[in-house]
């Protein structure tokens, strides 16, 4: 019985052992959980982007995971905080045409979100609609550090006003609108999603106009390929006011999500699931289902986010609690490599248990085989008492082999085969 169990016990510690190792070695290649707190370079409070990342981190907290809001000038800054080495923040708001993977790399991108046009409002009840009659004019074009300023010194520069060409001053918000309601300056421009309340303020101050790119705004999307043609409806800020009184023609570029390259791979798929339940919606410039959207962006697409906007969330997260998917998804790389090699060890074990039984038998044959041949070799009587001795002492110790009734057929033939060369001795 003991007998058994030991062997049982040898071969059983030793497939054991060799899945511990085979587990082991796969550690080292499962992926690190999600982290907890993940980052997100905002612009300043009370803007479009700050109110979009509260959104996602309402959503993001239902998984427990905290999405910590920090607020910025705006995308260049953004960009800094993301490229800094090593990364201060994980993921940062960008308006799209400040950059790009030349000037930033090592960043990817996670989906383009919503539009965000240029609004452009100047001094006059009929201005000139072309950007280069602001030459020579007192112009507000956003703090350093705001998507607004590089997007404003690239659309001038486009049309000849260069920095040296216009007074261009670091002012934006309520302050350059009421700026520009009280004269003091001659424009303002904003980038804005939705009209905030200095656009609303401008819309409705006498002597100031939304500057209408309809004559132009082909030529812009052509020459800057990261502006899309977007409408204003007439009406659309304040139906019952008529504001305003007509459709207007808007150049916008596109606000995208951009990450450092080391981004873990589930918070991408747990802020994809964010993207699209805030944004798939009708949206002021675009119908609904128009975003979360892979093109066009400034950097390359994240494989994971690519792989979300085609083919949905994957099955483990479509059924699953998160950290329940997230988990069996960790655990891939372990589950394979022990179903590969645990299931040939099960097969293995048994034979491995029966032949530890079998060779406490078998490895007794050696000795009978030495002796039989002592017994032919033999040349005269005492030779074969000497042999015979040993068969006998042989016989003792085989008789105190103990090993399962399963396996007792063995260990009968060879106490037989001992007797038979005994009875040889003796003749």
């Amino acid at each position: 019985m003991w007998t058994a169990i030991r062997a049982f016990l040898w071969v059983y510690a030793l497939v054991a052992l060799v899945v511990v190792g085979a587990l082991a070695f796969a550690w080292r290649f499962v992926a690190p959980p999600p982290p907890r707190e993940v980052v997100v370079a905002t612009a300043a409070p009370g803007g479009a982007y700050h109110e979009v990342a509260e959104a996602w981190a309402r959503i993001l907290a239902r998984e427990g995971i905290t999405l910590r809001l920090r607020p910025t000038a705006g995308s260049i800054e953004n960009l800094r905080l993301l490229s800094t080495d090593p990364p201060e923040v994980d993921l940062a708001l960008v308006q799209g045409g400040v950059g790009g993977e030349a000037a930033w790399p090592g960043l990817e991108s996670l989906a383009a979100l919503f539009f965000e046009p240029l609004w452009v409002f100047v001094r006059g009840a009929d201005p000139d609609d072309r950007l280069a009659a602001l030459a020579g004019r007192r112009i507000a074009i956003g703090p350093e550090g705001s998507g607004t300023r590089a997007l404003a010194l690239e659309l001038l520069a486009g049309n000849g006003v260069r920095p040296e060409d216009a007074t261009l001053l670091p002012i934006g918000g309520m302050e350059a609108a009421e700026a520009l309601a009280a004269g003091t300056i001659d424009a303002t421009m904003f980038v804005s999603a939705r009209p905030t309340a200095p656009i609303v303020r401008l819309l409705r101050a006498p002597g100031v106009t939304l500057l209408d790119f309809r004559s132009r705004a082909d030529a812009y999307v052509a020459a800057f390929p990261y502006l899309t043609r977007v409408a204003l409806p007439a009406g659309a800020v304040d139906l019952a006011g008529d504001l305003p009184a007509e459709d207007v023609v808007l150049v916008a570029p596109m606000a995208q999500v951009v990450a450092h390259g080391t981004i873990h791979p589930q918070i991408v798929a747990l802020l994809m699931e964010a993207f699209t339940e805030t944004h798939r919606g009708r949206q002021l410039f675009a119908p609904a289902g128009r975003f979360p959207s892979a093109d066009p962006t400034d950097w390359p697409l994240n494989a994971d986010a690519a792989r979300y906007l085609r083919h949905g969330p994957g099955f483990l997260k479509r059924y699953l609690p998160f950290w329940v998917a997230v988990w069996i998804e960790r655990m891939w790389v372990l589950i394979i490599p022990l179903l590969t090699i645990a299931i040939p060890l099960a097969r293995l074990a048994p034979p491995l248990w029966r032949w530890q039984i079998d060779r406490k038998v078998y490895r007794w044959y050696r000795h009978v085989r030495r002796l039989e041949a002592a017994l032919r070799a033999a040349r005269s009587e005492e030779e074969r008492r000497r042999v015979s001795a040993e068969l006998d002492a042989l016989a003792d110790c085989v008789g105190r082999v103990r090993v399962p009734l399963s396996h007792a057929q063995p260990l009968y033939q060879l106490r037989s085969h001992i007797a038979l060369i005994r009875d040889g001795a003796l003749r």
